[in-house]
């Protein structure tokens, strides 16, 4: 791993997005948020805000329709602030890919930080006032209570764990290509983390990622000759290990979850997934499926839909829907769903992602995710879409032939 940590201009504030975005701040505020105005600023230095129009041409029609229905207009007007502020860090970041040339090395500085961190988080086990900070505690399943997930510096685990995503899979990828120094410390250093979060979510849509983008192209990552190997190594190692959990730890968090899964008493998967949708649905209906309710007001008509669903209080602060696709539909209807899977489609094959592994990789995640969990203004998800929808950045992951020849080496295109 490479020990000279170089400050640069961008750095500050990929740390502030990556490390500390939520600190202190009450649910929901970021600080990325807050620096609205700069990115403003800084997107009128490069001629960028031409860009700011699309927003609200989707808008407009859909807030005309909103505003005939009837709405909170509080709530209306918080809320769309809110997304117009994830929409102008969506351009700033879109910006910052053109003008950074050091994005790998930020890469490899995070990596590095993240390291630092969940040691001072593990330290904090033993220290009550500052554990709250670094874990969270939630009974993430029926029968398993009080367990411990790695937050670490944000508001929960799986926000933490989407963080994560973008240098997870760069490092992975690099990994499986043999084009990484000290590959092992690389690999603890991501999945420590990640397993800690316990983010069943986003693990399995890592997993899902990382299988469909090597069958892909399976003869490149793993060359013929020691693909029997490895596919012998790594069957030996699930069933030693499940045969482990089964025999001295028969009732462990993984197989408890996963049979709550099954049965469907996993109320955390329900509710991501099967529950989000209905309930979108049913929010939707009060005003138009055709075109949903409008921002900000699922919380306001969400709340007594959600008490009765679930038999449990729900105020306006708490009422939400852990699902972007859900989300968007609860808030623009069915034409809102439609035109978000309309435009990854486009979006997928102008940008030719299939042609870049890394851009594969993140768009299968980000992909599958999006029905199984996040939320409108997730700014991390938006990185990860952005990051899958760019061309030229990565080109060390584009197809090549696959001969052990062609892969680019550690040195040649890592830490430029």
């Amino acid at each position: 791993m490479d020990s000279d940590i170089r400050i640069n201009k961008y750095l500050p504030i990929a740390i502030i997005y990556f490390a500390v975005n939520s600190f202190l701040l009450p649910l929901g505020l970021l600080y990325t948020t807050l620096l609205t105005p700069l990115f403003l600023v800084w997107l009128f230095k490069y001629h960028y805000l031409k860009y700011i129009w699309p927003f609200f041409f989707v808008l407009i029609p859909f807030a005309v329709i909103h505003f005939i229905h009837g709405v909170d207009v509080g709530y209306y007007l918080r809320s769309t602030l809110l997304l117009f502020s994830v929409y102008v860090f969506a351009l700033a970041f879109y910006l910052f890919l053109q003008q950074c040339k050091t994005l790998r090395r930020i890469y490899n500085n995070l990596i590095v930080l993240n390291t630092f961190l969940l040691c001072i988080a593990l330290f904090s086990l033993f220290i009550p006032f500052l554990k709250g900070f670094f874990w969270s505690e939630a009974n993430i399943t029926d029968n398993i209570e009080g367990v411990k997930r790695l937050k670490m510096l944000t508001y929960e685990p799986s926000f933490y764990s989407t963080l994560l995503i973008p240098i997870a899979l760069y490092y992975y990828l690099k990994i499986a290509m043999k084009s990484l120094k000290d590959p092992m410390w690389f690999f603890v250093m991501l999945t420590v983390p990640m397993l800690l979060s316990l983010s069943f979510g986003v693990i399995s849509g890592l997993l899902f990622a990382l299988m469909i983008t090597f069958l892909t192209n399976l003869s490149y990552f793993f060359p013929q000759k020691k693909l029997i190997f490895y596919l012998i190594v790594v069957s030996f190692l699930v069933i030693a290990g499940l045969g482990v959990l089964i025999v001295f730890f028969p009732n462990n968090l993984l197989f408890v979850r996963i049979e709550n899964i099954f049965s469907g008493h996993d109320t955390s998967f329900k509710g991501r997934t099967s529950d989000s949708f209905y309930l979108a649905w049913k929010i939707a209906s009060l005003k138009s499926i055709w075109f949903g309710v409008g921002p900000g007001q699922v919380k306001v008509l969400g709340a007594p839909i959600l008490t009765k669903f679930y038999a449990e209080i729900f105020t306006v602060e708490n009422t939400a829907i852990p699902n972007a696709v859900a989300e968007t539909m609860a808030t623009f209807g069915i034409v809102g769903v439609v035109l978000r899977l309309m435009l990854i489609a486009y979006l997928y094959f102008r940008t030719k992602v299939y042609g870049n592994y890394y851009q594969l990789s993140l768009f299968l995640f980000i992909f599958l995710y999006q029905f199984t969990g996040s939320y409108l203004p997730n700014t991390a998800e938006y990185v990860i879409w952005i990051l899958a929808f760019s061309r030229g950045y990565f080109e060390e992951f584009n197809r090549k032939p696959t001969t052990q020849n062609n892969r680019i080496p550690f040195s040649e295109k890592s830490l430029t």
